[in-house]
C-alpha cells in the first residue's frame, strides 16, 4: 500500500492525520477537529476556518520535512487490525486511564482549594471532567470486551461483520460525546490557560487536561478514520 500522500484541497483531515501524525500539533493550535470530523476536506476547513490557501502549501512543506526524518512513524493505515488494536490499547487506552485517575484526584483537590476563588470555574471543571471520565471508561470497556475481540476473530461471517458495524456506529456516537466535552473544556478554560490564582496543583491539572485532550483527539482519529472505516 502507498505510504505517501499528496496533500491538496481534497485531502481529508482523517487521511492527513493518518499519514502525517505529527500534524496534529498544528491542527490543535488552530482548533481544527480532525477526530470527529475527519471526513472534512482541507478545502472545507480553509473556508470554515477563515484560513488562506497557503495553508495547504504550509502542510505540504511540513509533510515533506516529516518524510525526510529517519524515525518517522509507519502510517497506521499500514497496520493489520490486530496490530492497530494492540497499538491503540498500548499508547491510548492505558495512558488515558492513567491520566483520568490522576486528574480525578487533582480536580477534587482544586474543587475544595479554589471554591472561594471561582466557584463557577471549579464546578464546571469537576462536572465536565466527571462526564468525560465516564464516557471514556465506558467506551474503553465496550471496545475491549466486545468490539476488539470481534475484530480479532479470523474468518468472520457476514452476521459477525454486521454486528461489528452496528457496534462501531454506537462507538462513533461515544466519540462525538467525548469530543464535545473536550471542546467545551477548551473554550471555557481559554485553551487550558490556568487563572491568575492557580496554585501548582491547578497548573498541573490544566497541563494534564491538555495532554488528555490531545491524546483523545489522536486516539479517536485512528479509530474513526482507519480502523472503523474497514467495517463501514
Amino acid at each position: 500500500m502507498n505510504q505517501i500522500i499528496a496533500i491538496n484541497n481534497q485531502t481529508s483531515l482523517g487521511e492527513l492525520v493518518t499519514y502525517f501524525p505529527a500534524v496534529t500539533t498544528r491542527l490543535n493550535e488552530l482548533h481544527i477537529d480532525y477526530c470527529c470530523q475527519g471526513d472534512r476536506t482541507l478545502e472545507a476547513v480553509i473556508e470554515e476556518g477563515g484560513l488562506t490557501a497557503d495553508f495547504v502549501t504550509e502542510l505540504q512543506n511540513a509533510y515533506n520535512d516529516y518524510l525526510a526524518t529517519p524515525d518517522k512513524e509507519i502510517p497506521v493505515s499500514e497496520l493489520s487490525d490486530e496490530d492497530l488494536i494492540d497499538l491503540i490499547l498500548e499508547i491510548h487506552h492505558q495512558p488515558e486511564r492513567a491520566l483520568l485517575k490522576e486528574l480525578d484526584q487533582l480536580l477534587n483537590k482544586i474543587l475544595l482549594a479554589h471554591y472561594d476563588h471561582d466557584k463557577d470555574l471549579v464546578l464546571m471543571l469537576h462536572k465536565n471532567f466527571s462526564e468525560l471520565k465516564m464516557e471514556l471508561e465506558e467506551h474503553f470497556a465496550k471496545e475491549e470486551k466486545e468490539l476488539f475481540p470481534a475484530m480479532r476473530k479470523l474468518d468472520k461471517t457476514r452476521e459477525e461483520r454486521e454486528t461489528i458495524r452496528l457496534n462501531i456506529l454506537e462507538l462513533e456516537g461515544d466519540h462525538d460525546g467525548a469530543g464535545d466535552i473536550i471542546k467545551y473544556l477548551i473554550k471555557e478554560t481559554n485553551d487550558f490557560t490556568p487563572p491568575e490564582f492557580a496554585c501548582p496543583t491547578m497548573n498541573v491539572a490544566y497541563t494534564k487536561l491538555h495532554e488528555l485532550a490531545d491524546d483523545v483527539f489522536l486516539h479517536v482519529a485512528k479509530e474513526n478514520s482507519v480502523l472503523f472505516k474497514r467495517y463501514l
